[in-house]
């Protein structure tokens, strides 16, 4: 295993995109739309390889001067609580860290609340819903 950044539009980028659709969107009948998508050429993308594919990935939208969004994270099924998506994070707060990012914020399906709170993340405000699902902001300031 190890965690990349992936360029846009390169073969990762693509293979993270599919998995993006067959784990967050095509089990609500959705699609990523045009509109999603565009502006992901000035984001971070990252992937979690296992031999040459792409298990896990998740993207980090820069917000403003120190805060970042993660968005879109998603990993295989068959991948699901092995650590792959604890390390993918971890990796993704160092990198952003790295890069001068002091806060971190998301969006998190209220079903996956356990797994961001473990990790420092706080939720913010009340659940709203999107893409059908009830969600909650929730933030992470970096040390």
């Amino acid at each position: 295993m190890k965690i990349i950044e992936i360029e846009w539009c390169s073969p990762e980028y693509q293979s993270a995109l599919e998995l993006r659709h067959d784990v967050l969107r095509g089990p609500l009948g959705l699609k990523l739309t045009a509109e999603e998508l565009d502006g992901e050429h000035a984001q971070l993308h990252f992937a979690v390889m296992d031999k040459d594919e792409v298990v896990a990935t998740l993207v980090a939208r820069p917000e403003s001067s120190g805060v970042v969004q993660f968005r879109q994270m998603a990993v295989r099924p068959d991948q699901q609580r092995s650590g792959k998506g604890t390390e993918l994070l971890k990796h993704c707060e160092e990198k952003i860290r790295e890069k001068g990012f002091s806060e971190i914020h998301l969006n998190a399906r209220q079903t996956c609340l356990p797994f961001y709170e473990k990790l420092g993340y706080q939720p913010i405000g009340d659940e709203f819903e999107e893409v059908t699902l009830k969600h909650q902001k929730m933030v992470k300031k970096l040390s």
